[in-house]
């Protein structure tokens, strides 16, 4: 009646599309703080911290195959974080 099951193949591509989208939205969400930070506009990150750690764990439970973009991902964020560490003004 429903068919098959998807393959393990299938559901891994799946759960990889899923954190590399997930990864894209934070990306997005951080250029969006340096744009801010950029304009000397006020900002809130609250939940930043939350939210990454969310996807830190997301990607650890990702599937291998995934990991190379992730990687990549993960590195573009880190150095969009110290660009945004170094344009806010301290406490």
């Amino acid at each position: 009646m429903f068919g098959e099951p998807p393959s393990r193949e299938a559901v891994e591509a799946r759960q990889a599309e899923i954190v590399l989208a997930a990864a894209e939205a934070m990306e997005a969400t951080l250029s969006v703080a340096e744009a801010l930070v950029a304009e000397r506009r006020r900002i809130d990150l609250t939940g930043l911290e939350d939210e990454i750690g969310r996807l830190c764990a997301a990607a650890l439970a990702a599937p291998r195959v995934a990991a190379p973009a992730l990687r990549v991902r993960f590195e573009a964020m880190v150095r969009s974080l110290d660009r945004l560490r170094a344009g806010l003004a301290p406490p």
